[in-house]
């Protein structure tokens, strides 16, 4: 373990018997709340800087990406600029959710549901659901006038939407 470049966290509250079962980031742990009895697969993913709950005997396998937040799409730059906007996520009790899951930010996931493998999950799901994925669909359209807006101004983002003159 010496070699490995560890980093304690300071979740904003954690119950007994956490398990991470390899090697995780999380960031924005402050605003993580986990359960008793959560088990977190190597390779996860987790932002949880717009809020995370993750409630007792919630297990988690491999490869969990996890977002709480999104860049501002709608914002002064194209394709988005470097504001956040918080959308919390909420993980019920008793769920299983498994390998290459990406849970997307604003998503509640109700007690007891299974989430396969390779699910893409938003939106709500309910209680002692079993969920899959599916072929893709669309879940919204940009504001067309905003966009051609910031393109004719040639309102484009850099690195992480930042302006691109430093501005």
């Amino acid at each position: 373990m010496d070699d490995l470049n560890v980093t304690p966290i300071e979740f904003a509250s954690c119950g007994g018997g956490l398990h991470i079962n390899g090697i995780v980031t999380i960031t924005g742990a402050k605003k993580v709340v986990i359960g008793n009895n959560v088990h977190i697969g190597a390779g996860a993913f987790i932002r949880g800087e717009g809020g995370l709950e993750i409630g007792d005997n919630t297990h988690i396998s491999r490869n969990l990406v996890l977002y709480t937040m999104n860049h501002d799409y709608e914002g002064r730059r194209l394709p988005y600029d470097e504001d956040m906007i918080d959308k919390p996520v909420k993980i019920g009790r008793n769920v299983w959710i498994g390998m290459n899951v990406c849970i997307l930010p604003g998503t509640v996931i109700g007690d007891g549901a299974i989430v396969g493998m390779g699910t893409v999950v938003f939106g709500e799901v309910p209680p002692l659901a079993i969920i899959g994925s599916a072929p893709w669909q669309q879940i919204g359209t940009r504001d067309a006038d905003h966009y051609a807006q910031r393109d004719k101004e040639r309102a484009y983002g850099g690195v992480n939407g930042r302006s691109l003159d430093g501005g």
